[in-house]
């Protein structure tokens, strides 16, 4: 269940990001399709490599699709990067429960988790985003917060790859 939803937020990035795009929106399909066909056999396999290289193919998909739309980021960036992380997540987590199952109680505190985490990621895109669409002449502090954003976001995801690599002691 839980790699079926990492399989449908992909997919959903992948389709958003196709549809959203102005010019080579098959290439833009075609990069992402093929990010899901991977996500799924990384899944398979459990096998975080090929997670980690569906969700940066997924990224570039995004990526790209935002690249056709000029300058701006498209509306729909935000939800796109949550969409990505809360798919990370999941993919890994659903890692997890092939070897062993969790308890409710564990499942409802790992979901509160994820969701926290999750409205921390939609934060930390919103402001990297509100500050790159700053003038240059806004000033130091502003510029420090796009900093701070983008530097919160990475390290965010430094977490989450370490906490990926961690084996549990039993």
């Amino acid at each position: 269940m839980l790699a079926t939803a990492a399989v449908l937020a992909v997919s959903g990035v992948a389709i958003y990001g196709a549809l959203e795009a102005d010019r080579v929106g098959l290439l833009v399909l075609a990069l992402g399709a093929g990010s899901v066909v991977l996500l799924v056999y990384g899944l398979a396999l459990a096998s975080p490599p090929a997670i980690v290289a569906a969700l940066a193919g997924v990224a570039g998909s995004w990526s790209a699709s935002a690249w056709t739309r000029g300058a701006g980021a498209p509306g729909g960036t935000i939800l796109a990067a949550a969409g990505i992380f809360v798919a990370a997540e999941l993919a890994y987590w659903s890692l997890e429960q092939v070897s062993v199952p969790d308890e409710a109680e564990l499942v409802a505190r790992r979901a509160a988790g994820l969701a926290a985490r999750g409205a921390l990621a939609l934060a930390l895109v919103s402001f990297a985003l509100a500050a790159l669409d700053l003038h240059a002449g806004g000033g130091l502090v502003l510029e420090a917060v796009g900093v701070a954003a983008a530097v919160g976001l990475l390290a965010l995801v430094l977490v989450l790859a370490r906490a990926g690599h961690e084996v549990p002691e039993r």
